[in-house]
């Protein structure tokens, strides 16, 4: 799955926009909140310079600023490192005292206290330190806790949708037959709930593939013991017109089972392939010798190949295909060709009434015309499923009097 369009990858993007949204915000606040205080440090200082201003001598009075909380800085390299940080963008308005006294005032903000900076023309600058100190500590403590809960709140989202993979991969594991898996889940959340209901119903699927398998084992048993017997009772009469005609019934009666345990597979989707490489000829035999009684009717015009294919199956699809031919002839008589690209089996006969498609559908034919007295009706069916598990293709076409059903390799 595309990194893109994970749910994971949505949600981590929601919330890295939330942070930088409430990082944003913060960042704001907190300015605006400096602004503020500067502000008011400003009209504090404003205040300060007015009341210790004596008017005789034209200076400031230095204790009174010491008694109202101003400390004097003497230390050099602190002063040179007040003096060195960035102005305020926007200056604060100088105020009628500031200017009666030719004073020029800044506000500086620096560590957790705030500096006064006194500046006269020609005259090095006098820097005291102001009663008000920043609190860092409140104003980065809400931050980060916010930060913390968004977080905490994205690693317990994500938790709770991690389960998610481990579920898909139990799905695809379910998907290829395995019927063993587990994911049973303890926790209360919606994936969890979802996680059980699904392992509930692996468990009945499980049941019901069970009871199906233990009731074809036992009916194919039962059916395939008396057609033994019989066969076996056969070799014993002397007749050998009766011995061939009951050894023809009891070997249809086989192949019938045989046909039917297939189909059952292949609704169930356990009919598995074993692909090899076999040559062109060899297939055509197999599936001739199950049409013994029919190969007098048969044609076929072969182009040396190797075929790569599950040998029984893709003779079963031949076979089924040669005598669907033959069942619908005309003229009993059915032609198998190919070259390095196709195999196509031709006959002279009736058009087909509804597309190929059609006709792969099980039961599809039920209550149709057909020729039920010659198989189960399934023949088309199991080729259709088996050409596609082999990863081929079989379409049909009608040329004059005569159908073709080609299976491209």
């Amino acid at each position: 799955m595309n990194w893109i369009h994970s749910i994971i990858t949505k949600i981590s993007l929601i919330f890295a926009l939330a942070l930088m949204g409430i990082g944003a915000i913060f960042l704001s606040l907190s300015l605006h909140e400096k602004e503020i205080n500067l502000r008011h440090m400003q009209d504090y200082a404003h205040v300060a310079l007015r009341s210790s201003f004596d008017n005789v001598s034209k200076q400031l009075d230095m204790s009174k600023l010491d008694e109202m909380g101003f400390i004097l800085i003497d230390d050099v390299p602190l002063i040179e490192k007040i003096l060195s940080l960035p102005k305020p963008i926007k200056p604060f308005p100088m105020r009628p005292m500031q200017e009666r006294l030719r004073l020029g005032v800044e506000i500086i903000p620096y560590g957790t206290h705030i500096y006064v900076v006194l500046q006269r023309k020609d005259a090095t600058p006098t820097v005291l330190q102001s009663p008000f100190e920043m609190e860092l500590f409140p104003k980065i403590l809400f931050p980060l806790l916010t930060f913390a809960f968004v977080i905490f709140l994205y690693i317990g989202i994500i938790k709770s949708i991690l389960p998610l993979k481990a579920l898909r991969e139990k799905i695809r594991l379910f998907a290829q037959g395995n019927y063993d898996i587990t994911c049973k889940s303890d926790k209360k959340d919606e994936i969890a709930v979802l996680a059980n209901e699904f392992d509930s119903a692996v468990k009945k699927i499980k049941s019901l593939r069970d009871s199906r398998q233990l009731f074809l084992r036992n009916i194919m048993h039962e059916l395939k013991t008396p057609i033994t017997k019989g066969k076996l009772a056969s070799e014993m009469l002397e007749n050998a017109t009766y011995q061939s005609i009951l050894q023809n019934v009891f070997s249809r009666q086989e192949a019938l089972l045989e046909e039917f345990s297939r189909i059952e597979k292949l609704s169930a989707d356990e009919l598995k392939l074993d692909i090899q490489t076999y040559r062109i000829d060899d297939v055509v035999d197999f599936a001739l010798d199950i049409l013994e009684d029919k190969k007098e009717y048969i044609t076929c015009n072969l182009t040396p190949i190797s075929l790569h294919v599950d040998f029984e199956l893709f003779g079963v699809v031949l076979k089924n295909l040669l005598d669907n031919g033959l069942n619908y002839a005309m003229d009993n008589h059915v032609t198998l060709s190919n070259d390095t690209k196709s195999i196509t089996i031709s006959n002279q006969g009736v058009a087909l009434e509804f597309p190929l498609e059609r006709y792969g559908e099980p039961y599809f034919l039920e209550g149709k015309k057909q020729k039920t007295s010659r198989g189960l009706g399934f023949g088309l069916f199991i080729v259709w499923h088996i050409v596609r598990l082999h990863g081929m293709e079989i379409s049909y076409q009608r040329e004059g009097d005569y159908n073709h059903f080609i299976i491209t390799l």
